[in-house]
């Protein structure tokens, strides 16, 4: 392993620890091997931004607080909507070994990296519907849905709502600013049963310097 990996792989250790993690270490091996391999493939399937290289540890930090407002305890099963490369479902798998996350993603060279990664890397908690996230509706139930910029609450609370069991949480990854967006989806909410229970802004470890600040939205199952 080069001199720039292990540096990685020390700071995703770090954020694993900061969050309490269990295992950091080898975890954070496994993340270093997948975000290096989403790197690789980024070009191929439009999987990450230009400037994943300079964001990715800022993007771990944020994927991880998902299992801080979550709590860790306890299997869980859980629905990525839009899993795109894999930045939050694959990233929660890997960090929560008692989870089993379906990761949904309708394009099909998308899917097929997620389902790349996940024999390669050996992510037995994990799996991919290449499928929209729609069609699931009636056919299955969790206790976890998440999302990563796969697009506005408005348009995505209806259907990860539907998904959830009464009780069951929605935690959408956006940016530090996201009370005009909040507001703009709370009567699409509460008519999908559902409550706005807690928005948190990521605080991630000192080490990460890069990337923008975010912030999680929680929403509850009615």
């Amino acid at each position: 392993m080069t001199e720039k990996c292990d540096d990685e792989t020390e700071q995703i250790e770090e954020i694993l620890k900061h969050y309490g993690i269990e295992q950091a270490g080898t975890k954070a091996k496994k993340l270093a091997s997948y975000l290096e391999r989403l790197e690789r493939n980024r070009h191929w399937g439009g999987l990450t931004s230009r400037r994943f290289k300079e964001e990715a540890a800022g993007a771990v930090a944020g994927s991880i607080a998902v299992v801080e407002v979550a709590g860790v305890a306890g299997q869980k099963r859980v629905a990525d909507l839009g899993a795109g490369g894999g930045l939050l479902g694959l990233v929660l798998a890997i960090c929560c070994e008692e989870w089993r996350v379906t990761l949904v993603e309708a394009a099909s060279r998308k899917a097929t990296f997620l389902a790349e990664a996940i024999g390669a890397l050996g992510i037995d908690n994990a799996r991919v519907a290449n499928v929209r996230a729609e069609s699931l509706l009636g056919a299955e139930e969790f206790d976890l849905v998440v999302s990563r910029a796969a697009g506005r609450l408005k348009d995505l609370a209806p259907t990860a709502l539907g998904l959830l069991h009464k009780g069951g949480q929605y935690v959408a990854l956006k940016t530090s600013q996201a009370d005009e967006e909040v507001a703009d989806a709370l009567e699409v909410i509460e008519a999908s049963s559902g409550k706005v229970v807690r928005i948190k802004a990521i605080t991630p470890p000192p080490s990460i310097k890069s990337g923008a600040r975010a912030s999680l939205v929680v929403v509850e199952k009615l």
